[in-house]
């Protein structure tokens, strides 16, 4: 079930730099020859990108 929450450009633009430092720490492990589960770091990717539409 999908839940629509209000946020301030402050909140919103810390969880948009938390999750874009999480895909970046992820894929440095990963590059570095970790083990990265993809499905995760692809829904993470979704994920910010979807907070790149939000108002």
């Amino acid at each position: 079930m999908m839940k629509t929450v209000q946020l301030t450009e402050h909140e919103l633009a810390i969880l948009k730099t938390a999750l874009h430092m999480q895909i970046q720490q992820m894929k440095r492990e990963k590059a570095k020859g970790a083990y990265v589960d993809a499905e995760i770091l692809q829904q993470y990717e979704q994920a910010f990108e979807a907070l790149s539409f939000a108002k």
